[in-house]
């Protein structure tokens, strides 16, 4: 685990696990992640401290990015609408790379706390995003009028993918500010373009 930024000037609660020392499963499944991101990320370093349920986690984390029709660059504007709702610097940071590796336009970059209203946005993608924001601040009161409008625009397996990315991202932003996983220092220069929307 390099020696980036602590999480809200805390050290993280596990110690980092060297590569050359990750089980064979915990390995085959962070080479995965590293071959896709071009480093060892620290919150892998983080999971190794339980090789088979963090080879588990790793492994659901992969299929959800990998499998399913939505377009990743869609996925991608999820999971980083989720990381900044639930304020997780380390997973907004690395969402905002996934976001420009995956082509999403920089104009939804920039105005993704204006989805709502800037022309850059598809109905369908302000509809997706709407019921995103909904689920992550409380799954228990989403509106009526997010419900209708999510379906309106999405068919049956595309409702149930959007869920399970934004649900996913959220476990992901728990585990790695929870554990207070540092961000990584190559990463640190993407953290001043990041700020937090309020619940």
């Amino acid at each position: 685990m390099d020696d980036g930024a602590q999480v809200a000037g805390h050290s993280c609660l596990v110690p980092p696990v060297d590569v050359a020392d990750f089980s064979p499963p915990f390995r085959n499944s962070a080479e995965r992640v590293s071959g896709r991101v071009g480093m060892v990320a620290n919150n892998v370093h983080a999971m190794a401290n339980s090789p088979e349920l963090g080879a588990t986690m790793r492994q659901f984390l992969d299929d959800v990015w990998d499998q399913g029709d939505l377009p990743k660059p869609l996925k991608a504007l999820i999971r980083n609408k989720v990381s900044n709702i639930n304020a997780c610097l380390y997973c907004s940071a690395h969402q905002m790379r996934v976001m420009r590796s995956q082509g999403v336009e920089q104009k939804k970059i920039d105005n993704i706390y204006d989805f709502r209203t800037h022309p850059a946005f598809s109905d369908k993608e302000r509809a997706i995003l709407t019921y995103s924001e909904a689920l992550t601040v409380d799954v228990g009161a989403i509106s009526e009028d997010v419900i209708a409008d999510f379906m309106a625009h999405t068919t049956a397996q595309e409702r149930t993918e959007v869920t399970i990315v934004a649900a996913s991202m959220g476990l992901i932003n728990r585990l790695n500010d929870g554990l207070r996983v540092p961000l990584e220092e190559s990463m640190l220069e993407i953290a001043p373009d990041i700020s937090f929307q309020e619940r």
